[in-house]
């Protein structure tokens, strides 16, 4: 993965420039799951259910909807790319396997690295980048986790997020064929942190957007168009792509640590 660069953080620099010791832990969470930024709350409305109708039948927002189903289903990769960040994680939900990578360039000569790997509950973390972790992967049982903790890599449903994108969809026309415009409210979603939408204030219900669908009809890419509302925020686009098989193996006993308490409660979940 080549290395990112980018400029010093300015005052009102994206919020992984401001806070360099959260984000990893954040970033599990936003890379896999839309704009999942450090959990929510449960108050926030549920995914609508998707149209049982034929997909000719489906207006622009409910196709969008039945793309995010067809998503979930089966083993896929994610990219998620936003300015000095990209996150890749690939999932296969039915043999309960992930593997996500992440670089983060805080500043031009600060690049953040974390890798992780879920197979099954048990959950390796390796940041060498980050002053004060282990070098080693370090191990936790999911379960142990916090429940709405970002370490959490494979989700129950909706693990790769496209569902909750599908249910911020307050307008949506379609471009061509396969292409999508239209509007989010985030506040409809059950994953973004009440911090970044609290940054986006009343913007948050009505955040320009757009998709695309692939011909099979699950989603191909959707970009959140952030600095049309926010201009001092960069675009943030998702990217998913399916693979025959997730290459995961536990490392070797000699490699793993646990993962300290200590070390979970310095990031945001």
């Amino acid at each position: 993965m080549r290395t990112l660069r980018s400029t010093a953080p300015s005052p009102r620099a994206p919020w992984w420039r401001r806070q360099p010791v959260l984000i990893l832990a954040a970033l599990l969470g936003l890379s896999v799951a839309g704009c999942d930024i450090g959990g929510g709350s449960s108050d926030r409305a549920a995914p609508r259910g998707v149209e049982t109708s034929t997909p000719a039948q489906l207006g622009p927002a409910e196709k969008l909807a039945d793309a995010a189903a067809k998503t979930n289903k089966g083993v896929i990769t994610v990219v998620m790319r936003a300015p000095g960040l990209i996150t890749n994680t690939r999932m296969d939900p039915a043999g309960r396997k992930a593997t996500m990578s992440i670089v983060l360039a805080v500043t031009e000569d600060n690049i953040l690295r974390a890798e992780v790997i879920q197979i099954d509950t048990d959950l390796y973390l390796r940041m060498p980048d980050l002053p004060g972790a282990s070098k080693k992967w370090m191990r936790s049982d999911v379960a142990d986790l916090p429940a709405g903790s970002p370490f959490r890599v494979l989700r129950e449903s909706d693990h790769t997020g496209a569902a909750d994108l599908a249910n911020c969809v307050v307008s949506a026309e379609r471009k061509g064929g396969h292409d999508f415009l239209g509007m989010l409210d985030l506040t409809r979603s059950r994953i973004v942190s009440r911090s970044v939408l609290d940054e986006l204030g009343p913007m948050a219900g009505a955040v320009p957007f757009s998709a695309r669908t692939s011909p099979r009809g699950d989603l191909f890419e959707i970009a959140i168009d952030v600095p049309s509302v926010l201009p001092t925020h960069g675009k943030i686009t998702y990217s998913y792509s399916r693979l025959d098989g997730v290459d995961a193996e536990r490392p070797a006993d000699s490699e793993v640590t646990e993962l300290p308490g200590s070390l979970v409660d310095r990031f945001e979940v």
